[in-house]
């Protein structure tokens, strides 16, 4: 793949890559992709996570910027510069958007295997792509790696998380390992910044048209299309950390909560199509969550439009039986991890960037 030498000056409508392939690493074996938008104030730890990992074999690091209005691109050169060996930064004068920003990256992948960590979010595990690695190359029927995570949120004017929180501490084995295509719609599994699959795994995600509807969000797809195909191995430890921003798509006031579910029902109506041949079978879990979670969100932003559809849309795919069936099999499902945890004693809260964990 060509690789351009360092650049400093945009040219429209063209992506650059700011690399040096004199220093790059010639066989990476895990390349890992980034997409930041104005995480200026997040991304050094994000890089940091990454390039402080451990592993006996050589990696990459993939950061696609795009276009962001704050400092994020400044700092992503600096650590190219710092990181020549490993670092490759794609960036354009202007936005293309989330999901075009990660696919011209997964373009210049050049590793065997990909993994993920988002520019806010960041690794607090030295060993996280060591030991994945180890497992998807255990066994073949092994589609995708993923771990514990845990989040971030910002109080007192700093970010801090704890370790002793795990989000799975409370979520039983057989939801977090093995044939989980029929509960992958839970939120709390495969979570992006911890995972680890194949890069003609990713591939044959784009080439399957599961992607094509421009939603709002890409975890929900990935985790549909490989747990149908694979299975799915995980390390039963915190690599991860998560941060709550009040900007996302899920915390960005009612209407954004109202077009989030919204896509999440679109999503499903094309999944349904797909996997109507699929010998694992497609069950209604999502359609309901996205459902009750569109009725909800609707009623709050007063949008009684949404409150309709969500209505009408309970009774298009859902028997009355059904119906009671599956929101009663996805509210147990939740239960346990809905409890209030408990925090270890030898494990303080930190305020500090992943890297030193």
């Amino acid at each position: 793949m060509p690789l351009t030498p360092p650049a400093s000056t945009f040219a429209d409508d063209k992506t650059l890559e700011t690399s040096d392939p004199n220093k790059l690493v010639e066989h990476p074996l895990v390349s890992v992709l980034m997409i930041t938008y104005n995480h200026g104030d997040y991304l050094a730890d994000a890089i940091e996570g990454v390039v402080h990992q451990q592993c006996d074999f050589p990696f990459e690091l993939i950061i696609g910027e795009d276009a962001s209005t704050d400092a994020t691109l400044e700092v992503a050169m600096d650590y190219q510069r710092r990181y020549p060996d490993r670092i490759r930064v794609i960036h354009s004068a202007h936005n293309v958007g989330m999901n075009a920003n990660g696919a011209r990256i997964f373009e210049r992948a050049r590793g065997r295997y990909v993994s993920y960590c988002e520019g806010d979010d960041f690794w607090c595990a030295r060993d996280k792509l060591a030991r994945q690695v180890s497992l998807i190359e255990a066994g073949e029927d092994v589609g995708i790696v993923h771990s514990d995570w845990t989040k971030a949120r910002f109080r007192n004017n700093k970010w801090v998380y704890d370790l002793a929180k795990s989000v799975h501490h409370r979520v039983p084995i057989q939801l977090l390992e093995g044939n989980l295509f029929p509960t992958w719609h839970l939120p709390k599994i495969l979570r992006t910044c911890t995972v680890l699959l194949r890069k003609e795994t990713i591939q044959a995600e784009y080439d399957s048209g599961l992607t094509i509807g421009d939603y709002p969000f890409g975890d929900a797809i990935l985790s549909a299309f490989v747990t149908s195909r694979w299975k799915v191995a995980y390390v039963p430890e915190v690599t991860a950390i998560y941060r709550v921003s009040p900007n996302s798509a899920l915390r960005s006031g009612p209407a954004r909560r109202v077009t989030f579910y919204q896509g999440a029902l679109r999503f499903d109506t094309a999944a349904r199509r797909y996997f109507a041949n699929n010998d694992a079978l497609y069950g209604g879990g999502y359609r309901w969550d996205a459902a009750a979670g569109l009725l909800v969100w609707g009623l709050r932003a007063r949008d009684f439009g949404a409150m309709k559809s969500a209505l009408q849309d309970f009774r298009k795919p859902f028997t009355l039986w059904q119906f009671l069936a599956v929101g009663c099999k996805t509210i147990l499902l939740r239960v346990p991890t809905l409890r209030r945890q408990r925090p270890k004693p030898s494990v303080k809260p930190s305020s500090a960037s992943g890297h030193d964990q």
